[in-house]
């Protein structure tokens, strides 16, 4: 059973709505809060409608009814004072994304608070008066203690929460910890933003084995050369890891174009490369970036296979039964070398891509080309990495090697007509999309 029907069905919590079950929306967001090794609590907002009631044990789990005080919080107060709310169906989501974003932003910045919004749609309101709700919030919370270890007690004195989250912790460590025994035949599911949009009914009597209970697989660090992601690690946490933050700067603006943040707080990297679709744009982002994966079986001995290796046909993979991606590895940028990503979709977020794509490119001392890997989706039956680019080895980097590399990777498409364009009309985005990768590198260095 998903989170939302328990909530509603189960519970008689009403104020959790229900509405496109996709997690497109908003409207079903909660927040759950996890407890962590050092005894305290992480929130984060989701969308209820994905998520498994069974992934939640042993968690906290916030509905708009638990903000409940005598008086209103300081969300839904400014809310209210901005004008930020017509029907109010939207209105439950809204409160809670916002209170996610004070419990976890790292510095509660307005572009923080619009970003926590993305995944919430508002039909009559108007954008802009909860935007100005949302900069009332980070222009009242300035004050604030922002130490992570004291943030719900922060919190609780600026009126953003009910003074009982400060027992908590308390609860939960008296509720018995959920045991990891997977069995056999079970459904693995990383973050199942996915499968619960596929095949709900499917799971419902399904035994599922959550890989987010699996501690030893949601780390991200830096050994030697390269950043390694265990296989639980949700885009969110990468896309904030003071990590990837450093070694790829670029990642936390281009992630925020692969999905909203109440998916993102449950999605995972490795859940995006098992998809095998042919525009997941993880995939894309770590074929260019020459990632590898590393396999652990039931039993025996871990593998480990490229990326550009993974993908055998259209949704097939190289993974054995039992086998899961247990770590992802991607080669840090050396001197020299750049990335950039590029996505054209119907909706600049919350859309699954017409064309994506990405590259990565090393350069000598007087501007040529030493490194070059390109990839592409939407335009083949899996994550493209384009062959043959070893020609343009030794070539400057410009305009004219852009022309050329763009024709090269529009020969290698082999795009088809669908809902999201045609197949002359992909070619057409990915030989531009190419030119705006040079042109985007060679702004970025100043080049004319």
């Amino acid at each position: 059973m998903v989170l939302l029907d328990f909530i509603r069905d189960q519970a008689g919590l009403t104020g959790t709505k229900e509405a496109c079950r996709e997690g497109e929306c908003g409207a079903c967001t909660v927040l759950v809060g996890t407890p962590g090794s050092d005894g305290g609590i992480s929130y984060r907002a989701c969308a209820s409608c994905l998520l498994p009631v069974g992934d939640v044990e042993g968690c906290h789990v916030v509905t708009v009814e638990g903000l409940s005080s005598p008086s209103l919080t300081l969300v839904q107060r400014l809310i209210v004072e901005h004008s930020a709310s017509q029907c109010g169906f939207c209105t439950p989501g809204i409160v809670l994304s916002l209170t996610g974003f004070c419990l976890a932003s790292p510095d509660f910045s307005y572009a923080g608070a619009v970003d926590a919004l993305d995944g919430n749609l508002c039909r009559c309101t108007g954008y802009e008066a909860i935007r100005r709700a949302a900069r009332s919030l980070c222009d009242a919370l300035a004050a604030v203690d922002r130490h992570t270890q004291r943030r719900v007690e922060a919190l609780v004195h600026a009126g953003v929460l009910p003074a009982w989250f400060e027992t908590l912790p308390q609860q939960l460590a008296r509720l018995p910890r959920p045991a990891h025994v997977a069995q056999p035949d079970a459904v693995l599911v990383a973050g199942g933003t996915d499968l619960f949009v596929q095949k709900p009914e499917a799971l419902h009597d399904a035994d599922l084995d959550f890989l987010s209970r699996r501690r030893d697989l949601s780390f991200i660090r830096v050994a030697g050369p390269e950043l390694r992601v265990g296989g639980a690690v949700t885009l969110e946490d990468f896309r904030l890891s003071a990590a990837v933050q450093e070694h790829f700067p670029q990642l936390a603006a281009d992630l925020l174009l692969h999905s909203s943040t109440i998916l993102r707080n449950r999605a995972t990297l490795t859940g995006n490369l098992v998809n095998a679709s042919p525009i997941g744009d993880m995939s894309i982002i770590l074929l260019a970036l020459d990632a590898r994966l590393v396999f652990t079986p039931r039993h025996g001995t871990p593998r480990e296979v490229p990326v550009d290796r993974f993908f055998r046909g259209y949704k097939d993979v190289d993974l054995a039964c039992g086998e899961i991606i247990s770590e992802i590895v991607i080669p840090l940028l050396a001197p020299g070398t750049r990335y950039h990503f590029e996505k054209v979709s119907n909706r600049v977020t919350l859309d699954i891509a017409a064309v994506n794509t990405a590259i990565r490119v090393s350069l000598t001392a007087d501007g040529r080309i030493a490194g070059l890997r390109l990839s592409a989706g939407g335009v083949a039956p899996v994550p493209l990495l384009v062959d043959g680019l070893e020609r343009f080895l030794g070539r400057p980097f410009d305009r004219t090697t852009a022309a050329a590399v763009a024709q090269a990777a529009s020969d290698a498409a082999r795009p088809i007509d669908d809902v999201r364009g045609s197949g002359e009309y992909k070619r057409l985005l990915l030989r531009q999309l190419v030119v705006a990768h040079f042109s985007a590198l060679m702004a970025s260095a100043g080049a004319p």
